[in-house]
């Protein structure tokens, strides 16, 4: 292919070198590496890691309900078994940040090292990343590790239709839906639209079809038979992902509406990977503060797209100009469908899919489109920085100035992306910081761990998500982080307190409402021993002050107060 031949056109003998196979899995490695240390190096540091979602667990195990992570939740719990809560999960975040920058450096169709490297920090050092890591949504960052990785499968089984490649599409689809179902639907929609793509391009269309189709249908066939521990329950009305869907409504679809930019508007924004719903709640710095000419450089990124676009469509080879095509008509069906309710033109269709298609309601979080778009860019900026840096030694003569040129054009190029998404390095920036568990936190834990029959705990103050002192993070606010940190079970409130987003119905959460409602005018001993709840933990944290009524409770006795956290203990439970 010309345009790889360009790229590793040497300019002296040590490129030749560097073109071997062996070399560039070293450099996809180290590039990988040094992306990853650059963003969390400070995360290395000694304590737990915590998002909106991830509430720094101590202890991991498997979720009530038969899900798609159960075997990641199933990993987790012996790997943290193993080295412990704390360093499980930064392992997980940062083989994660790996994974992704390792997979797509090596998803690039064309190029060299460069290019690559480029491509890499464009799909992992961006404001998505950055929203997702804030808010703690570690599952779905795995699913998108994954992606260039299912895209290098994609393009495999669509350019050679075997066994082997189909059983590749198949593993990448089930190992995408352990981590996010949601992740699944944006990669099938890619799969269809390259399909078609690279049928469209055939000269003998019905042969290709009648070559890819069957194995096509095998990949769907051992994905779907793979993944059928949360698919059939999902079909029959059980299950978290049926749960999900059950619970999900316009109120959702409204709340987790992407958001514009105060001055660009929503297109520009969404274009610039932006538009996550959480930046408007202002629980932590928007990454445009890190990078303030972002329009400029991100105008330069897609003018590298571009120029990739163009070089591919170019070729004479039939394989990258299909897969080009796809991932451009692709991107741009993400666009639609990301900008959802938010834009008047397309609210409708976003409605009419959330009304007709119970699956795509289920995605909820428009902002997840983005994800794809990403995906795209990474490639298509590879592509385009492979053909630049591959126009340089055509046009110039003289080595020196041949390879000083180079020289320059690639630290820019690097630098391009860095620059654009900078606010997620060194930690964020610091505003992701390890924290530490307060002391007496531990010593409650050991004190309900000494109880042979503990029951159930009660952790006040009663809200899902609320701020917790001892959190270095910008973003204090986090889910519970008591059930994932203390040895019994825990009952916490699962209360998003989302205008539009209607309250558990649950008869637990119902109960315990009423009760923090009631204040000290409820019956708080005899409603907690009906549902099981012998221990009441009260965290010094947010408004715990206006608990003070609960030390003048008949039968609920405060056993122990550890300055952070205060444990009662109800004398109806046995």
């Amino acid at each position: 292919m010309a345009l790889v031949s360009d790229m590793r056109a040497p300019t002296s003998e040590r490129t030749a070198a560097w073109d071997l196979p062996h070399s560039e899995l070293v450099l996809s490695l180290l590039w990988a590496s040094f992306l990853t240390l650059l963003i969390a190096g400070p995360w290395l540091l000694p304590g737990y890691l915590f998002g909106t979602d991830w509430p720094g667990p101590r202890h991991f195990g498997l979720s009530n309900s038969i899900g798609s992570s159960v075997p990641l939740e199933a990993a987790m719990a012996g790997l943290g078994w193993a080295v412990g809560g704390e360093l499980a999960g930064k392992l997980l975040i940062l083989g994660s940040l790996f994974a992704a920058a390792f997979l797509a450096y090596r998803a690039v169709p064309a190029g060299g090292a460069v290019p690559r490297a480029a491509a890499a920090t464009v799909y992992v050092v961006n404001p998505f990343v950055y929203g997702r890591l804030h808010y703690g949504q570690i599952f779905l960052l795995v699913a998108y590790a994954i992606l260039p990785w299912t895209l290098t499968r994609l393009r495999g089984m669509l350019m050679d239709p075997s066994r082997r490649s189909s059983i590749g599409v198949a593993i990448a689809f089930v190992l995408v839906g352990i981590a996010s179902p949601h992740i699944v639907l944006i990669m099938g929609l890619l799969a269809a639209v390259l399909f078609a793509a690279y049928t469209v391009t055939q000269t003998e269309k019905r042969r290709y079809l009648k070559t890819s189709g069957p194995w096509i249908a095998v990949a769907i066939a051992v994905a779907a038979i793979a993944s059928s521990y949360w698919v059939v329950p999902l079909i029959v009305g059980r299950g978290y992902e049926s749960e999900v869907l059950a619970t999900t409504g316009s109120g959702q679809l409204n709340a987790y509406a992407v958001v514009s930019d105060r001055s660009l508007g929503l297109l520009p924004n969404l274009l610039g990977l932006y538009g996550f719903w959480a930046e408007a709640t202002g629980r932590f710095t928007s990454m445009k503060e890190f990078a303030p000419f972002w329009p400029l450089v991100l105008v330069a990124i897609l003018a590298l797209v571009g120029v990739g676009i163009a070089t591919a469509l170019r070729q004479s080879d039939r394989h990258l100009a299909p897969l080009v095509g796809g991932l451009l008509v692709a991107a741009a069906i993400a666009v639609v469908l990301e900008m959802g309710i938010s834009h008047p033109v397309t609210a409708g269709v976003v409605r009419w899919l959330d009304a007709n298609f119970v699956v795509y309601r289920g995605l909820r979080d428009a902002g997840k489109w983005a994800a794809l778009l990403a995906l795209v860019y990474s490639q298509l900026f590879g592509i385009g920085v492979a053909t630049l840096l591959g126009l340089i030694p055509t046009h110039m003569n003289a080595r020196t100035s041949r390879e000083l040129a180079i020289g320059v054009a690639t630290g820019l190029l690097l630098a391009m992306p860095l620059y654009y998404g900078n606010g997620l390095l060194f930690g964020a920036h610091g505003e992701i910081k390890p924290s530490q568990y307060p002391a007496g936190w531990y010593a409650a834990d050991r004190l309900l761990a000494s109880d042979p029959h503990p029951g159930r705990a009660l952790m006040l103050p009663w809200h899902e998500y609320m701020s917790y002192g001892f959190i270095q993070n910008q973003n204090k606010i986090v889910a519970p982080p008591a059930p994932t940190f203390f040895s019994v079970p825990v009952l916490v409130s699962t209360d998003p307190e989302v205008q539009g987003i209607s309250p558990p119905g649950d008869p637990d959460q119902v109960a315990i409402s009423r009760l923090v409602a009631a204040g000290d005018k409820a019956q708080w001993v005899q409603v907690l021993a009906a549902h099981g709840v012998k221990y009441l933990l009260l965290t010094h944290d947010l408004e715990w002050r206006s608990y003070a009524y609960l030390d003048f409770q008949a039968g609920l006795v405060k056993i122990a107060d550890f300055g952070s956290i205060e444990v009662y203990r109800n004398s109806l439970s046995p």
